[in-house]
């Protein structure tokens, strides 16, 4: 009876032991995975405010653009009637002056700027 009883007790350990290490891999499973789900959370934070920033920066290159194709329009029209260009003179200068803040490796900037010294309207130098 002694026998049966130690028996039973060893085959007890073993099944404890067997259940407390099938429950730590779990935890550990499971604190790996949050930690996991912290760290994407983190990264799509991170890519979602740089695409804001993208999105901010292309918005603002499409109103500069945008003013650019008016201007021109509007250029192009008065040199067709015959009219005086000097009365866009103030307006491009405020122009001129958005496009030497623009960045260098933005390439409609030289563009924009060679159409306007080709008109012999900016005096300014090339951004080169």
């Amino acid at each position: 009876m002694a026998k049966i009883s130690f028996v039973l007790l060893v085959v007890a350990l073993i099944a404890f032991q067997h259940v407390s290490e099938a429950r730590r891999p779990i935890n550990v499973n499971e604190e790996v995975v949050e930690n996991d789900l912290h760290q994407a959370k983190d990264l799509l934070e991170e890519d979602l405010k740089e695409k804001e920033t993208n999105i901010k920066n292309l918005e603002s290159e499409l109103t500069l653009l945008t003013d650019s194709e008016k201007t021109l329009i509007q250029l192009e029209d008065a040199y067709k009637s015959g009219k005086s260009l000097d009365r866009f003179g103030k307006k491009l200068k405020k122009f001129n002056r958005k496009i030497k803040q623009a960045p260098e490796e933005v390439g409609y900037v030289s563009i924009i700027q060679s159409i306007l010294m080709d008109l012999g309207l900016n005096k300014s130098k090339k951004k080169f």
